[in-house]
């Protein structure tokens, strides 16, 4: 999980906005990332907290993917 603007675009090489970035899944050094907004943006803006919510419930979903034998 890349929590913010720098992580993601840091780690993606990109300039995309974290608005375009978030939501999505991508391939990094043979794991997956999920760019979210950083907790800090979450204290301003709290309407923002159900898309997180949605990405950490993804995040959830592909950690027990993997976790299955």
């Amino acid at each position: 999980v890349a929590l913010g603007k720098f992580a993601a675009q840091s780690l993606l090489r990109t300039t995309e906005p974290i608005t375009r970035l978030r939501g999505r899944e991508f391939e990094y050094r043979g794991a997956t990332l999920i760019p979210t907004f950083h907790p800090a943006y979450l204290l301003r803006n709290p309407p923002a907290k159900r898309e997180v919510w949605e990405d950490m419930k993804k995040v959830r979903a592909l950690l027990l993917a993997d976790a299955r034998p």
